[in-house]
């Protein structure tokens, strides 16, 4: 009777892993959107041909028919915050120059250029997780984004 009580609960745990719905990514917004402050960290949804980033309570949208050019790249960052920084102050004898080596991560680039509402350009960038910046701009693209090239000639171009 038991493995029966056991099986049965581990179909009724797959079931609920899967039918809860895939989490976007948490991501930075660097700069550029007018409503959400810079380093804030959120959620940026592509939906209904619009991209949306969400911030705590607040939130921006952009239409993706407005995005004229979208942009990925890979950058380093230290990671750690305040605490990180901390640490590597007081470090004796100079290792906090070992720990920032130790202390860095890489993560994708998304720069979004895009026309508001009167016609005038802007430009957001936002830090997404290694990994998620290109999938993130096909979403673009497939929701109306115009791109003056394909990401495959700018990685050609900015590869040293």
């Amino acid at each position: 009777m038991k493995p029966t009580v056991f099986f049965s609960i581990l179909i009724c745990a797959g079931v609920a892993l899967a039918q809860q719905p895939d989490q976007p990514p948490n991501v930075r917004h660097v700069i550029g959107l007018d409503k959400i402050k810079r380093n804030a960290n959120g959620h940026l949804t592509i939906e209904n041909g619009v991209m949306q980033f969400t911030a705590k309570k607040t939130e921006a949208k952009v239409p993706a028919s407005s995005i004229e050019d979208v942009f990925v790249g890979t950058e380093t960052t230290q990671s750690g915050g305040t605490a990180g920084r901390v640490v590597r102050t007081v470090a004796p004898f100079g290792s906090g120059k070992a720990l920032t080596l130790l202390m860095r991560n890489k993560v994708d680039i998304l720069t979004v250029v895009y026309r508001g509402a009167g016609g005038d350009v802007h430009g957001v960038i936002f830090a997404l997780p290694k990994g998620q910046a290109e999938p993130t701009r096909t979403q673009l693209v497939a929701a109306g984004a115009h791109t003056s090239a394909p990401q495959t000639e700018l990685k050609d171009r900015t590869k040293p």
